[in-house]
């Protein structure tokens, strides 16, 4: 269950931020696979368990921090009985690292996409720097609850802080590569991201988005995936997912006229995506339930 959900939009009104808590039952969990576009990080504030990530398994407890991109595949698999169990957790859209709205900094993007052999998702509880990063974490969420002055740059100042531990501190790095020469294309991919999100009801082709980054389709594919994690079909068909929840959520519609508004021309199509991206069958969402269980 998700609830004390914040967000922090941007100039548009487009949320960059999530920051909510969510917790489950004690017990063992099937591993559910679901999938979002934006990267994660989590704390551990009451209570133990396993968390499930691809072919590895994390045991957690209080003040543990996990680290998430945009295709990592995640699940707490069981939490331990005897506590009450709750987690923290900051979604944000790659895009905050590397757009105008947002740090405008490639290079913090690394901590994602380009890491080292000893990176672990359950960050190093034994380094000391952990200690600061839980703090700034609960000052984010704090930041984003008070609404005190100018608090949209205190929300981001954590982060960044937090993003650039991550990176001097733990060796978590693959700095081997270069990075420079793809920072020119920041605005172009703006311009496609709203696009994509401007236009989920129609056919979008590959075509039309590498066109509106003056590319040839095979290095746009390259470039969308180096700057967001994910390829830009993938990305599509979780922000159409992302708006069917919405839509199933929030209306009395039918699945039939949802699946046509968000882009899907059928429903095989419409079901199987959703369950991919969710790990849930739409019916499994009614209207003003609680919020997509994400961890």
């Amino acid at each position: 269950m998700r609830y004390n959900e914040k967000n922090l939009c941007d100039m548009s009104g487009k949320v960059q931020i999530k920051i909510y808590h969510s917790t489950v039952s004690e017990g063992k969990r099937p591993f559910n696979p679901h999938h979002h576009t934006e990267c994660e990080l989590s704390l551990i504030t009451e209570g133990s368990g396993i968390y499930s990530v691809k072919n590895k398994k994390y045991e957690f407890r209080k003040g543990d921090i996990f680290l998430f991109n945009s295709d990592e595949i995640h699940c707490i698999t069981e939490v331990f009985g005897g506590k009450r169990f709750d987690v923290l957790n900051i979604h944000f859209e790659p895009r905050l690292l590397w757009s105008r709205d947002g740090f405008s900094s490639f290079e913090l993007l690394k901590i994602f996409f380009s890491r080292s052999d000893i990176f672990e998702n359950m960050i190093d509880r034994n380094n000391p720097a952990s200690k600061k990063i839980v703090e700034l974490i609960l000052d984010a969420e704090r930041e984003l609850c008070d609404k005190k002055f100018e608090y949209p740059l205190a929300v981001k100042g954590k982060i960044l802080e937090i993003l650039l531990i991550l990176s001097r501190e733990y060796g978590y790095i693959d700095d081997s590569g270069g990075s420079k020469a793809y920072e020119h294309n920041a605005e172009q991919l703006a311009s496609v991201i709203s696009y994509i999100e401007g236009n989920l009801s129609s056919e979008i082709k590959l075509s039309q988005l590498a066109e509106i980054c003056g590319m040839n389709k095979t290095y746009f594919c390259y470039i969308f995936k180096k700057y967001n994690g994910i390829s830009p079909f993938d990305y599509i068909t979780i922000k159409r997912i992302e708006k069917a929840v919405g839509l199933i959520k929030n209306t009395d519609r039918k699945k039939i006229d949802i699946a046509s508004e968000c882009g899907f021309n059928s429903m095989s199509n419409f079901y199987k995506a959703f369950t991919k991206i969710t790990g849930k069958k739409p019916g499994d969402f009614n209207r003003q339930t609680s919020a997509l269980k994400m961890n």
